[in-house]
């Protein structure tokens, strides 16, 4: 009998309200304020709920068969609105936090602190139910294996927003029935949980592979990329669902554009262009909210993830250094100034993981958002006329879901100068003033709250895209902030065997063992390396990357796994490797990311065993990820492109301090080019660090004492220059191929430019 049959038909022979008010001693079998000292603001908040909720760990599972009893895991996040909801209703209900003291082990589990949890639970729940997102509502055994999950759960029959919740979708007669059933018929529960672990456990199938190996991979995601595009709207999704950014995806696009497919950076920079003009981007603060729940990016879900403004950061730099477009640099700097501004600690030079959406209970993003009357309020009369039709507040205005309207820009400057029939100057100085206006107006309300804990996945991720930033925009302090940044991780983030922790929250480090800190980390130092020429980051890329590869690596595959630290006892840390690791969910793939860096290493210094890590790295991806939707492993598809066509190194040979020298490598590393290496060749090294044909070269020019440019691809490379112009065009043209024959195109027409 299935689990759902169980929970519809057992009787409830206990009557709820008897249950809410007895059984004191049960209740206080569970330890009080445990999460009080959390690293995570999320488990912290909670700890003021009557439920006594208990964090992960061995202690709580010993717990849990000490009592005998099921467990209930609550997987969410502090920028999570049906969190907050759930936590504010259900959970605030007497009766529910009842049973769940007298006959549940209640556990918080912050999605951010522990994604490891968070994705076998994700997994779990999908195999089992289809359920998924935040929040997760799990019932486990005591050993952790689900028996049933679901998302957001009302506490009573009918008590959901519009009057949702039946019997078998509220909380209270659900309790009531799992408590019931796991006393009278355990065995019916845990052999539905033992199925769903075993299929967990299962070796992932290698029956799916693409035709090719790996071109036929790279072939394919690119196709699919190609048919999934939505040419409406932007991005590679189809339907009224919601719409998530794909910045990986975004990110290959452009790549393959630069490699003679102008369709492909066509769809990149409209995309790109699209999502910024949306109620997806606050408008007057900057910063990218989480994602929209509209397939137009006009309304979104209201948090702002470090995660999500960083690999969009990285993306608008990039479409910067490709297209010219101004437009694009006012985006990356926008972002810049939200970062800077909200989620950089002044004191630890670090990053903040994300920022609320709510300000206040019951709140849905209302810090974001505007009436017609609030902005009459704030502005002169002819300054709220500009703003009410810029920001697209009268035709057809995005609503949030209390009614709000949500900025967006609905026509541009020219079209405003047209409508109003005033100069195009003015009207600019006009939205220019509105805008600063509304900022100041808004800066009086509530800020949503920032999560202070800074994570090392997180922080690796944006000073990676700090680094990018300081050569497309051409400002040094972003390059120092990265660094800046990248100093605190290695100072207070390293675990005792050399690997990085993923918290530190309140002068602590904690959490370690997650493959994703030390991958990103890896690639973000190298990068440090190929920005700054301190040796100090090669050096600590070189280690991390033997750590990697020692303790991160499953046992007779070429997998990246979490290693087992306090779960090797559980069915977590018996759920053995898996295609995931090729997966953006939603950051980039960590199995891509590996390989791509790896291969950096290769060039950087001229070791061959990084070529083998990233081939061996790429091996299963035909097998394990050629089954999936391109978007979904676009990193996968970044790596297999850069395989194909990258490889070109730029080395800047010169004096240290000579400002032409200087010049020609700001000019190198701002220069877009997919999968170039940049290095810096000063006085104070051999000869031996340049690429072998360079050398060559170098030895026989007949320019003596002048910094000097090498652009190399493969064995061959171009003519040394000594001027940053020529520098950039090389770059962009010496070894760069034809279109390849094998991309599989759209069946529509094909965009030979961005759309208007």
């Amino acid at each position: 009998m299935s689990t759902r049959t169980i929970l519809a038909s057992a009787a409830i022979l206990c009557i709820l309200s008897a249950q809410a008010g007895g059984a004191p001693d049960a209740a206080n079998a569970l330890p009080a304020g445990a999460l009080k000292s959390s690293p995570s603001m999320y488990l912290r908040e909670a700890s003021a709920s009557a439920i006594r909720w208990q964090a992960w760990n061995p202690d709580t599972l010993a717990l849990a068969r000490s009592l005998n009893r099921p467990i209930l895991i609550d997987i969410g996040a502090v920028w999570c609105h049906w969190c907050h909801v759930m936590d504010a209703t259900t959970y605030a209900d007497p009766q529910v936090a009842a049973l769940l003291n007298s006959q549940f082990v209640p556990v918080k589990v912050d999605t951010d602190e522990r994604p490891d949890l968070d994705e076998y639970y994700q997994n779990a729940a999908a195999q089992l139910t289809g359920a998924g997102g935040w929040p997760l509502t799990c019932f486990t055994t005591s050993d952790g294996a689900l028996f049933f999950a679901a998302g957001y759960l009302p506490p009573r029959p009918g008590s959901g927003p519009n009057g949702s919740g039946g019997e078998n979708s509220s909380m209270l007669p659900l309790l009531a029935r799992i408590s019931q059933v796991y006393a009278t018929d355990r065995a019916a529960l845990e052999h539905e949980a033992e199925a769903t672990a075993a299929k967990l456990k299962s070796t992932p199938s290698r029956n799916l592979s693409a035709p090719g190996g790996l071109d036929g991979l790279r072939a394919q995601i690119l196709a699919g990329l190609a048919m999934s595009y939505d040419r409406k709207s932007g991005g590679f999704e189809s339907g009224p669902g919601p719409r998530f950014y794909d910045f990986p995806a975004l990110e290959l696009a452009l790549a393959h554009g630069f490699y003679g497919h102008p369709e492909f950076t066509a769809m990149a920079l409209d995309t790109l262009r699209k999502i910024a003009a949306g109620g997806v981007f606050d408008q007057l603060g900057g910063g990218f909210h989480r994602y929209s729940t509209d397939p137009d990016w006009r309304v979104p879900h209201f948090e702002k993830l470090g995660y999500d403004n960083a690999m969009a950061l990285n993306a608008y730099s990039h479409a910067y250094e490709a297209s010219g477009d101004p437009g694009f640099a006012r985006v990356a700097e926008s972002i810049v100034r939200y970062v800077n501004r909200e989620l950089l600690d002044p004191n630890a030079h670090a990053f903040y993981s994300h920022q609320d959406a709510d300000s206040f209970k019951g709140d849905d993003g209302s810090y974001y958002t505007w009436t017609i009357a609030e902005v009459k309020r704030a502005l002169p009369a002819d300054e709220a006329r500009v703003a009410i039709i810029f920001y697209g507040m009268q035709d057809k205005p995005a609503l949030a879901p209390d009614g709000r309207i949500v900025l967006r820009r609905a026509i541009s400057p020219e079209q405003v100068a047209a409508r109003l029939k005033i100069p195009l100057e003015v009207a600019r100085q006009k939205i220019a003033k509105a805008s600063d206006a509304m900022l100041a107006a808004r800066a009086r309300r509530k800020v949503p709250p920032v999560d202070r804990a800074v994570m090392t996945d997180r922080n690796a991720l944006m000073a990676d895209a700090y680094l990018t930033a300081s050569a497309a925009l051409d400002d040094s302090g972003l390059q120092r902030t990265a660094l800046d940044d990248l100093d605190f991780i290695l100072a207070h983030m390293r675990a005792p065997d050399g690997s990085f922790f993923h918290v530190w929250s309140d002068g602590r480090s904690q959490v370690g063992g997650l493959v994703a800190d030390q991958v990103y980390l890896l690639d973000a130092l190298v990068d440090a390396y190929q920005y700054s020429a301190d040796e100090k980051y090669l050096a600590e890329a070189r280690v991390l990357a033997a750590i990697i590869e020692k303790n991160f690596r499953a046992t007779g595959s070429n997998l990246l796994i979490d290693r087992d630290i306090e779960d090797a006892g559980t069915v977590i840390g018996q759920s053995p490797q898996s295609a995931q690791v090729f997966f953006d969910m939603p950051m980039p793939s960590v199995q891509a990311t590996m390989a791509i860096a790896a291969a950096k290493l290769a060039l950087i210094t001229g070791d061959d065993s990084y070529s083998k890590i990233a081939n061996e790295l790429t091996a299963n991806a035909p097998a394990m990820a050629g089954a999936m939707l391109s978007n979904s492993v676009a990193t996968v598809g970044l790596a297999l492109e850069y395989r194909a066509n990258g490889g070109a190194t730029v080395a800047i040979v010169g004096l240290n301090g000579d400002a032409r020298g200087a010049a020609l490598w700001r000019m190198a590393l701002a220069s877009y080019r997919p999968g170039k290496i940049v290095l810096r060749i000063g006085s104070d090294h051999s000869a031996a660090s340049i690429p072998p044909a360079a050398r060559a070269m170098l030895e026989s020019s007949a320019v003596k004492g002048v910094p000097l440019a090498f652009v190399c691809a493969g064995t061959a490379c171009a003519n040394p220059v000594a001027t940053p112009a020529k520098l950039a065009q090389v770059i962009r043209s010496f070894g760069v191929k034809g279109i390849d024959k094998t991309t599989v195109a759209n069946d529509g027409p094909a965009l030979a430019r961005p759309p208007m």
